[in-house]
């Protein structure tokens, strides 16, 4: 709840002034009869407002405690007359009141004058805080800060402004970007702070030189950003000393320099060297390739014997008349002979397993993970003619009488 003082002569007008402010919910928490009075009470309660009659007793009227009031405790004040003479309006201005009140007043006005006045004090004090609170950061930043209005004059800078400048922060306000920017960026840099404060695009970073105050240059990288300062346009300028980015980067580029020399010497000796190798490595494919086709046109040979000259001949050996022992015998021999073609079967395409073109159309379809039916159903065959053309897949395959499987094995042909 805010807390008010009253200072009103008329006790009567006071009291009921005080019965008003109390129903819209505010704390009247003094009322005073004099100049004195009231500057005695401020000074002990500390009200948040003071609501002070301009013609009051004393050595001082209401106007010469408003000021003091002012100087001495920062209390806002709005006058209360019954005067609207401009003489009194304009030396009631000097005090800097927070509202004026012309007697008699409806409530409605009494509130909207405290409520304002209030909530500009309130306003005020936020604002000063946040001032504080700039101050506090710029003057402990590690970057130099300016801020600069109209033709570029510096209104603020910080500590770190005044080390990397050369100049004492007050020598600084005294001067304008013109006096520390580089001749060669003063354009550039004076059309940003055009834009700046036109509300216009501007480039918010970028690197540039300043000109100390004896005259050495220092790079820095600037950031800038557009603000108020006491009510008119201004530029926040950031700027950093990165005389040691620069430095970096030139040597840097030196070493760089150096290195790409090396590199091309170097690389001068790989190319002498990397003919000699293309040369070898020609040689290399050409062996490489030859022992390839040999290695190819053994397995191929190997893989056409056995099916060709071996197979059908353990197979009319199987329909002979054989005892346990030989089936047995004969087995193995199939199993071994499968296994030793068996790296070289599954190179090879189905076409070169001797499959029958219906086999070979089954095997595909059964890639594809389709069923027997559903292949008989494509085919228009039946389920068991689908059966035995797979089993006969399954032999030539060399899947017989194993529990792999035939989509597994067929995906794995190449």
């Amino acid at each position: 709840m805010n807390k008010i003082i009253i200072v009103e002569d008329e006790a009567v007008i006071a009291i009921r002034l005080q019965e008003r402010l109390t129903a819209m919910g505010y704390h009247v928490i003094g009322i005073s009869y004099s100049g004195e009075e009231a500057m005695a009470q401020a000074r002990r309660l500390r009200p948040d407002l003071i609501l002070m009659d301009i013609m009051i007793p004393g050595e001082k009227d209401g106007i010469a405690v408003a000021k003091s009031v002012k100087t001495e405790l920062d209390i806002p004040v709005v006058f209360l007359t019954a005067f609207s003479e401009d003489k009194i309006i304009d030396r009631a201005k000097q005090a800097e009141p927070y509202g004026y009140i012309v007697k008699p007043f409806q409530d409605r006005e009494l509130k909207a004058c405290v409520e304002v006045a209030l909530y500009k004090k309130k306003t005020e004090k936020a604002l000063k805080e946040r001032e504080e609170n700039f101050r506090t950061l710029a003057e402990n930043a590690n970057d130099g800060i300016w801020i600069a209005v109209r033709k570029g004059e510096y209104v603020f800078a910080n500590r770190r402004a005044a080390e990397i400048t050369g100049y004492g922060v007050s020598e600084l306000l005294k001067t304008t970007i013109q006096d520390t920017a580089h001749p060669d960026d003063l354009e550039k840099i004076k059309e940003m702070f055009r834009h700046i404060l036109a509300e216009k695009p501007f480039q918010r970073q970028f690197e540039t030189t300043i000109i100390r105050k004896d005259g050495n240059e220092v790079p820095v990288e600037i950031t800038s950003a557009r603000s108020i300062w006491q009510g008119q346009p201004a530029a926040i300028i950031i700027f950093r000393d990165i005389t040691e980015r620069v430095r970096a980067k030139e040597a840097m580029e030196k070493a760089n320099h150096e290195l790409e020399l090396r590199v091309k010497e170097r690389t001068r000796d790989l190319e002498i060297k990397a003919k000699s190798l293309e040369e070898m490595n020609t040689a290399m494919k050409v062996l490489l390739k030859k022992r390839e086709e040999d290695k190819i046109e053994i397995e191929d040979n190997v893989l056409t014997n056995v099916k060709e000259l071996v197979m059908p001949f353990v197979d009319k050996f199987r329909k002979t008349p054989l005892d346990g022992q030989q089936k047995t015998f004969l087995t193995i021999i199939e199993s071994n002979l499968n296994e030793i073609i068996s790296p070289f079967t599954r190179k090879l395409s189905l076409e070169y397993l001797n499959l029958t073109p219906t086999e070979i159309q089954i095997a595909n379809l059964t890639k594809h993970g389709n069923t027997s039916k559903k292949i008989a159903k494509i085919m228009n065959i039946s389920p068991r003619t689908v059966d035995t053309h797979r089993k006969n897949i399954r032999r030539k395959v060399g899947l017989e009488g194993k529990r792999a499987n035939l989509r597994s094995y067929l995906l794995s042909l190449h």
